[in-house]
């Protein structure tokens, strides 16, 4: 097992002292989702590093780079990997781990216009409470996650956006939201079904609604997946 990195060392002291993501975020002053970055991996580190370890009651040396003991006053000198055979256990074996969906290898050959979708974080993993309050009784193997970059959603999904998509569905299954391809761009939108046509919508009412796809034209459209939620990645301020 290799040596912890910022994440687990943050999330093993967060575990340790009763911290959640939102708790540690108003005790140091930080917007939750850049805490979130922090213990997902999706930001190696902070500005605030040395006022989180001390909220959390840890060395600085320590969260930051691993060095010495996690607490002054530790007998070992050494950073534990995974702290105990439990903990470590859980982590490994129970964490419901989830990764980016990579549009380029999913379409096979051929270039792939991805100018919707931007790459802020690339794994997460949630506990298997936490997966099954999200996701139902789907595996990690069925979703994948992808950064939304535009607006055409806006009011339902925002930019910055995180969305999951079940990539078990690959063909049009009831109206929804779907993370497709349409020749060489990739696309989220919203998909209703109309007779013999397929139509394709965006919820922000600033965007055109496309000209319908017909069947004769449904070789052109790969569908990667079905959106099945979505977590914030920006901060947003409601008062």
């Amino acid at each position: 097992m290799g040596k912890m990195t910022f994440s687990d060392r943050l999330k093993l002291a967060m575990d340790e002292g009763g911290f959640t993501q939102g708790s540690l975020a108003e005790a140091v002053g930080m917007a939750q989702p850049s805490i979130w970055k922090l213990v997902s991996g999706g930001a190696k580190a902070s500005k605030k590093t040395i006022q989180i370890a001390n909220v959390l009651g840890v060395r600085p040396e320590w969260l930051s780079d691993g060095d010495g003991p996690m607490r002054i006053g530790d007998a070992s000198h050494s950073a534990p990997l995974l702290v105990s055979e439990k903990s470590a256990q859980y982590r490994i074996e129970d964490g419901f781990r989830i990764e980016l969906l990579d549009v380029a290898v999913s379409a096979g050959p051929g270039a792939v216009n991805t100018n919707e979708f931007i790459e802020i974080v690339r794994t997460i993993t949630y506990t298997p409470e936490q997966a099954r309050m999200m996701f139902g009784n789907r595996s990690e193997e069925q979703i994948r996650m992808i950064n939304v970059k535009g607006d055409s959603m806006s009011g339902t999904i925002e930019p910055g956006d995180l969305i999951f998509v079940d990539i078990s569905i690959q063909h049009f299954d009831g109206d929804g939201i779907y993370a497709f391809l349409y020749d060489d761009t990739a696309h989220v939108k919203r998909l209703q079904k109309m007779k013999d046509y397929l139509l394709v919508l965006s919820d922000n009412s600033r965007y055109q609604t496309w000209d319908p796809i017909t069947r004769d034209e449904m070789n052109r459209v790969f569908i990667y997946g079905k959106v099945i939620g979505s977590v914030p990645q920006t901060y947003r301020r409601h008062g």
